[in-house]
């Protein structure tokens, strides 16, 4: 399961003498809810996801699409000015979903999917502790063979010179140390990138431990911090404008239903408590028909009986 936020927007009514918060910025009385489309356009595109500017522009039709037609009406429609920005943007989200997928493993937010996860980020943390240690050793063997080297080249220099049969032997002592130097650079690479997978398990346990409602302990990440709560989807309105930013899926359907989600609160639709609707506040099904609760939602904000 996976939460989809929206930021709430404060709104001063000199008038009326008092404050009202709204959670999408929208103003009632100034505009008639759905009375025309609202225009969109594409804005900052990461071509990291692995999807064209076409493909992307085609699921947020998609998405427009389902709540177009549960009202009979042309709620949104794409413009190049478009003043609500559609944002593909790539960060520590999707990049631990990458890394799921590179490991052959795919996020099913139930807690057995939970379970089949921290399995795979046990024994992958117990791995690095153990190449960790053998790296260190190796480091340390390193320095104090390349020390004793050192040691006897400066005393031959000090000598003017050593003889033919020590000469070979510290060349064979260097090509040594060379090949070495070399294993352990390969194994700090490969150490660096199990720290990358563990880390992006790290996240994705983290969310759906919180998700599920599981009282479970928070898992680290290895060398580096984690960033912020999962996020899929997210609308703002503000005073720099009106935009939905889309961090992380899994496959298109998925895409699709977070666009609609993050769509139906530009429109002005608030979460419901139907796990199966499109505005539950978790993304946890597959359905990309609204409700009975969504459509139900949208015609009480079109005025529509």
């Amino acid at each position: 399961m996976r939460r989809l936020f929206t930021t709430i927007v404060l709104i001063a009514i000199i008038a009326g003498g008092g404050y009202f918060a709204y959670e999408h910025g929208y103003l009632p009385w100034l505009i008639q809810p759905c009375s025309q489309p609202i225009t969109y356009s594409l804005g900052t595109f990461d071509p990291k996801f692995g999807i064209t500017q076409d493909q992307f522009l085609d699921d947020v039709n998609q998405a427009a699409q389902i709540w177009d037609a549960a009202v009979n009406k042309d709620l949104y429609r794409y413009s190049p000015n478009g003043k609500l920005k559609i944002n593909l943007v790539y960060d520590y989200r999707q990049e631990a979903t990458d890394k799921l997928k590179s490991l052959g493993l795919t996020i099913d937010d139930t807690q057995g999917s939970y379970q089949s996860l921290k399995a795979k980020y046990d024994s992958l943390t117990a791995e690095y502790k153990q190449k960790k240690q053998n790296l260190e050793i190796e480091i340390a063997s390193y320095t104090q063979q390349r020390q004793s080297y050192e040691q006897t080249v400066n005393y031959w220099n000090r000598q003017g010179g050593a003889p033919r049969n020590v000469v070979d032997q510290l060349n064979q002592q260097r090509n040594q140390l060379n090949s070495e130097s070399g294993q352990i650079n390969q194994d700090n690479q490969n150490l660096n990138s199990l720290v990358d997978n563990i880390n992006g398990l790290a996240n994705i346990l983290n969310r759906l431990g919180a998700e599920l409602n599981l009282n479970v302990a928070t898992y680290n990440s290895v060398g580096t911090s984690r960033g912020p709560e999962f996020e899929e989807g997210l609308y703002k309105n503000d005073s720099s404008g009106r935009e939905v930013n889309i961090y992380e899926f899994t496959d298109q359907n998925q895409l699709v239903r977070v666009l609609a989600h993050e769509l139906g609160h530009a429109l002005g639709l608030e979460h419901n408590s139907n796990p199966m609707s499109i505005m539950y506040y978790l993304n946890q099904s597959k359905n990309t028909k609204p409700t009975i609760d969504d459509i139900a939602a949208l015609k009480q904000v079109c005025k529509i009986k």
